[in-house]
């Protein structure tokens, strides 16, 4: 398990990909954007963790499609 992994949006990001159900996947959807959401303020003054911040990137596509697609 890398660093980004141990964050708590990943492991909710990591609940809502497999959720079946549509309504606990939107409600996992919004818990994972607002992790995310907090997880870059809390990086916006830290020039490291570009791996993190790439993984970030393509879980809130994901999310995106997920929205798009039920």
């Amino acid at each position: 398990m890398n660093e980004a992994e141990s964050q708590p949006w990943y492991q909710l990001y990591a609940a809502a990909v497999v959720e079946l159900d549509h309504n606990r996947l939107i409600e996992r959807l919004n818990a994972t954007q607002a992790a995310i959401h907090g997880r870059l303020q809390d990086l916006q003054y830290d020039s490291d963790h570009d791996e993190e911040r790439q993984l970030m990137a393509d879980a809130q596509r994901t999310v995106a499609f997920l929205r798009r697609h039920p």
